[in-house]
């Protein structure tokens, strides 16, 4: 039994090591994850000491701009009427081909484009929130690779809670 006392102490320690940084990894995580949807249950009223807040928001897949068409100065977008007279519906085959069904009663938009690029560019989001002067603040990345024989308009979409509608946007681009 003296023999086991070691070695279950230090299993014991190894365990509550692992779940401590396990823990603080994930507290600690930033928002900029590409690949993470934002926290549907992240707070998105100012708090009382004025810190900006992280706002959930989805991300609009299988959507392109019509030709001709122009977002809005704001980049913000209200109703369906609208949206349908911007964006045409880039449906594909397979189980993620449709795309996002977006509720303008409870949602609206924030759209961002590179305008026409003639390399492959992808436009990924990364956070929003909702500033301490009353701006909601859209973070996202633009991810250029190889020059293309052709050109493309490439289009970023995100969903917000309807909530959020009337507050000014700023975008804050990263390459």
């Amino acid at each position: 039994m003296k023999t086991l006392r070691p070695i279950i102490t230090a299993a014991a320690i190894i365990l509550a090591s692992a779940i401590t940084m396990t823990s603080c990894y994930n507290s600690s995580k930033a928002p900029s994850d590409a690949n993470a949807e934002p926290s549907v249950e992240a707070p998105h009223k100012a708090t009382p000491l004025g810190r900006p807040t992280a706002v959930p928001f989805t991300k609009a897949e299988n959507y392109f701009i019509k030709n001709g068409a122009k977002l809005p100065d704001n980049h913000k977008i209200t109703d369906k009427e609208t949206f349908d007279s911007i964006f045409g519906m880039a449906t594909t085959m397979g189980e993620n081909g449709k795309p996002t069904e977006i509720d303008f009663d409870k949602s609206f938009v924030i759209a961002v484009e590179t305008g026409l690029v003639q390399k492959e560019t992808t436009l990924i989001p990364e956070y929003l929130i909702n500033h301490h002067d009353g701006k909601l603040v859209f973070h996202y990345a633009i991810k250029q690779g190889e020059d293309i024989s052709y050109t493309i308009r490439p289009v970023l979409i995100i969903i917000v809670d309807k909530d959020m509608a009337n507050m000014p946007i700023k975008l804050v681009s990263h390459n």
